[in-house]
This record gives structure tokens, sequence and C-alpha cells, in this order.
């Protein structure tokens, strides 16, 4: 048990110093040099170096309590930044699978219901022109309206943004194929799923959570972009990196939960004790939906 505690405190530390104490650091660094140069002077490394040397030969920073003072300091701040960013990456993370504004999701919606309405068209034509030389073409364009429809959203939209889209459509492509709906069918889902299929999935759920702290990062240092503007191409940077890294997480964590359904559905039913002789259908689907929501 003690080389247990040991191992685990050893990786909460490093956990804790790689999630909130370097990024704290680095940026609190970024700030001392934006307000030390500021906007005139933001490529005098002679200035920072001048005013570095300065602080270094004051008496107070020569005594060994001050500097562990100030060390504890800096990795206090530091901490405080790293909890306060995360709490704000939460919020964003809300924000981005949150139902409202309407007023964008109504925008969304348009957009798909025009793509599927395009899309319709395309497969009447299609079918139209089955059996003739403009087959081959009719097809082409039915898939290109498709495409275009799915990069929109794989449902219906019903969030403003696209990754709640993204994550919602599970329940919805679940529902319309099974019947069974996700959010009473889940939490019993997981505890029948393997292990490395849970490990899978929390990897891919923890991508999404780290994407979303990357973006208050950015928000941070665009915040110091306003006194230092190399700090804000910096931050311009890291939030494009973080909407590229929450979208590809988004997918995965998408995909993996569908998966889980889709290849252990038969497993739940089972272990429910409702017969499920092959695949999981609508009729088992709603079978089980009926059950666990307990005639809510």
């Amino acid at each position: 048990m003690t080389k247990f505690l040991e191992a685990l405190g050893g990786k909460l530390a490093e956990r804790w110093l790689t999630l909130l104490l370097g990024p704290g650091v680095l940026l609190l660094s970024v700030t001392m040099a934006a307000v030390t140069l500021g906007q005139r002077h933001w490529h005098d490394t002679g200035l920072l170096l001048t005013r570095l040397d300065r602080l270094s030969a004051q008496p107070a920073l020569r005594s060994t309590g001050t500097l562990v003072l100030a060390l504890a300091g800096v990795l206090a701040a530091s901490a405080g930044l790293g909890l306060a960013v995360t709490a704000l990456g939460a919020t964003v993370e809300r924000l981005w699978l949150a139902t409202r504004p309407r007023r964008l999701t109504a925008r969304r919606r348009r957009r798909w219901d025009a793509e599927q309405e395009r899309f319709d068209q395309a497969l009447l034509e299609a079918a139209r022109a089955e059996g003739t030389p403009e087959a081959s073409a009719a097809a082409a364009r039915a898939r290109e309206f498709n495409a275009r429809r799915n990069r929109i959203g794989l449902a219906p939209p019903t969030h403003p943004f696209w990754l709640g889209d993204r994550i919602a459509a599970v329940d919805t492509r679940v529902w319309e194929t099974y019947r069974l709906d996700l959010t009473s069918v889940w939490p019993r889902l997981w505890l029948t799923l393997p292990e490395d299929v849970r490990a899978e999935i929390g990897t891919a759920r923890g991508r999404l959570a780290a994407a979303t702290r990357l973006v208050a990062w950015a928000l941070a240092y665009l915040a110091v972009g306003t006194v230092w503007w190399p700090s804000a191409v910096v931050g311009a940077v890291t939030a494009a990196t973080a909407w590229w890294r929450a979208r590809a997480a988004g997918v995965a964590f998408a995909e993996l939960a569908e998966s889980a359904v889709d290849l252990h559905g038969r497993g739940l039913a089972e272990s429910l004790g409702i017969p499920c002789a092959g695949t999981l259908t609508e009729d088992v689907g709603a079978e089980i939906t009926t059950l666990l929501r307990k005639r809510a």
C-alpha cells in the first residue's frame, strides 16, 4: 500500500506539474516580458536583459529566505492561473455543447435542410438515371450533396455549434436505429464495456477536455496581447490549434460512443435479461429503453 500511494502521489504531482504549473509559469514569464517591453519596445531584448540584471542586483534577492518566498509566490501564482484556466476551459466546453443561442441553431438548421433537400433531389435524379450513361454522374452528385449535408451535421442540428451537434448526433442516430434512449442506457452500458474500450473512450474524452483548456490558455495570451502584440500572435495560433484538436477529439469521442452501442448493445440486453438472438433491433432497443426509464 505504501508503494502504491507513493506511485499515485508521483503521478498526481507529475500531472499537476504538466497541466497547471508549467503553462502557468510560461504565461507569467510572457506577462512579465509584456509589461517590461510594451508595444513600443516589443523586440528590445536588451532592455529586458537590463531590467533582469537590475532586478537580480537588488540586495533583497541575495537572501535565501527572500528567494524561497519569491519562488513560492511564483509557484502559487502559476497554480492559481492553471486552476483559473481549467475552470475557463470547462466554461468553453459548456458553451460549445450548449443549445443556445437558438438563432445560431436555426441558421444551422436552415443550411442543413437546404442540403438535405438537394440530396433528396439528387437521389431522385439518380434513380431516374439508373441504367443510363448518366447514372454514374448522378450518383456522384448525390454523394457530393450527402457529404455537404454531413459536414454541417450527421443529424438535424439542435445546437448552435458544430461540436455540440456532432456529439448530440450520437443520441439521435442511436434512437433512430435502435430506439435506445442513450441518456438512460449509457451508465448501464458503461458498466458492461470491457476495460480497454472504456479506457479508449476515456482517452478521447480527456483529449476533448484538454482542447478546451488550450482554448482558455489561448484567450489568456490574447489578453496579454493588448500590452505586447507578439503574445496575441501566440494566442491566435494556439486558438487555431485548439479548435482543430477539439474537432478531432469530438469526432473520436462521438465515434467511439456510437461504436460502443453498436458492438456491445446486445451484451447489455443479455445482461438485463432481455432475449437478443441476433443483432440489436428496434424492438429489443425499445424494451431496453422502457425497462431502464422505469416508467419515467
